[in-house]
This record gives C-alpha cells, sequence and structure tokens, in this order.
C-alpha cells in the first residue's frame, strides 16, 4: 500500500512539474499531495467493503493484474530494447556494476533476450489470456444473456475490469503518439557521464581493498 501511494503521489509531482516548472514541491505540499491520494483512494476502496465488495474485488482482481502487468511489461521491452537501444542498456548496467563484475554479465545474450525472448514470450502469454478471456471455462451467462467473467453484471465487468486496462493503455498510445509528433526521442548516450562513473567505481574498488584486513603470517 504505501509503495502504491508513493507511485502515485510520484506520478502526480512528476505532472505537476512538467505543467509548472516554476513550482517547487515543499513538504507541505507533499503532505497535501498524499492526503488528496489517499482520501481519493479511501473513497474508491468504499464500494470494496459493501456486501458485493469481494465480487468487485475479484472483477478488478482478475483483469488488473493480469492484462496492466503484461501490456506494462511489453511496453518496457520494446521502450528500453528497441527505443532506448539494448545496446545501450546493457552498457549502462556494466557502468553501474564495479569492474571486477564485468565479465559475469552476458552483454551478448542480455541484449537478445531484451530484443527479443522477452517480448515474444509476453505478447504470447498476453494473446493466450485473451483467447482464454473470449472463449475459455471462465465465461458464463449472466442475468443479461452475456457471457461475462464469472457470470458478473455487464457493467461491472466493462467498468471495474476492461476501463482499467482499456484507459492506460489508449492514454499510453496517445501519449507515444503525441511525443513522436511532437519531436520527443530518447536522451543521448553521454560518454562523460560514463567515465564519471568508471571513476567511482574504481576508487570505490581501491578503497574496499585498502579496508581489507591482512592476516600476517
Amino acid at each position: 500500500a504505501f509503495a502504491f501511494v508513493e507511485t502515485l503521489q510520484t506520478y502526480v509531482i512528476d505532472f505537476i512539474q512538467h505543467k509548472r516548472p516554476d513550482i517547487e514541491i515543499t513538504p507541505k505540499m507533499n503532505i497535501i499531495i498524499v492526503t488528496g491520494l489517499c482520501g481519493v483512494l479511501f473513497l474508491i476502496g468504499i464500494m470494496y467493503t459493501t456486501r458485493v465488495g469481494s465480487d468487485l474485488l475479484d472483477v478488478a482482481d482478475h483483469f488488473c493484474p493480469t492484462y496492466c502487468l503484461l501490456f506494462v511489461a511489453l511496453i518496457e521491452y520494446v521502450l528500453i530494447a528497441w527505443m532506448y537501444g539494448a545496446d545501450k542498456m546493457v552498457q549502462d548496467i556494466k557502468n553501474s556494476a564495479p569492474p571486477h563484475w564485468h565479465k559475469y554479465i552476458p552483454a551478448k545474450f542480455a541484449a537478445i533476450q531484451m530484443k527479443f525472448i522477452g517480448p515474444i514470450g509476453i505478447a504470447f502469454i498476453m494473446l493466450m489470456a485473451l483467447i482464454d478471456e473470449f472463449d475459455g471455462d471462465s465465461l458464463t451467462a449472466n442475468s443479461s444473456g452475456w457471457k461475462t467473467y464469472g457470470g458478473y453484471p455487464t457493467g461491472v465487468t466493462i467498468i471495474l475490469g476492461w476501463c482499467p486496462v482499456v484507459l492506460p493503455v489508449s492514454f499510453f498510445v496517445i501519449s507515444v503518439i503525441r511525443a513522436h509528433m511532437n519531436g520527443v526521442t530518447t536522451p543521448e548516450f553521454n560518454p562523460g557521464y560514463v567515465e564519471d562513473v568508471k571513476k567511482a567505481n574504481t576508487s570505490q574498488t581501491a578503497s574496499t581493498k585498502d579496508e581489507t584486513p591482512r592476516v600476517e603470517q
């Protein structure tokens, strides 16, 4: 719960700083943001405390973790491996690791995994989940005659099931299209930053060796 609230808090702060860079995020403003988020989440959660709360939670828990997480993981693979660059990502990992760890990092396999193995595997799982969603054993005819997950009412399935999946996906696709039209690209690789990280890692490794106690024979 704390991690979820902090994630939403980060989104809100980033949005405010993007729209109004002149506004300083003070501790008082952070309190207001967190209080507002907790209040909204509290109001949303009230419906799960009613007699049908377990059924509503079942619908939300079926759709959101399954499709949202799979979609986010797939998009992360695409953005990192194909937009930012798998080789750049592997190089960033090496730059963040101590020098004596570099030989243990499988650069070629990591790049192949990010470009092909991961995205294909997640896309296959998502495809199988969608096929089962529309033609699987979990579908049951509800009172309206529609076949839905668990036989729940069609409105509940749409509002608590598909809307939390479709809306974020649509928002992401629209944002990517707008960013592409406005010429927004991924940040360029900065060799100077790499050298600074290497120097810091080297000095850290040297200090660690100096602090290692020696055993006298």
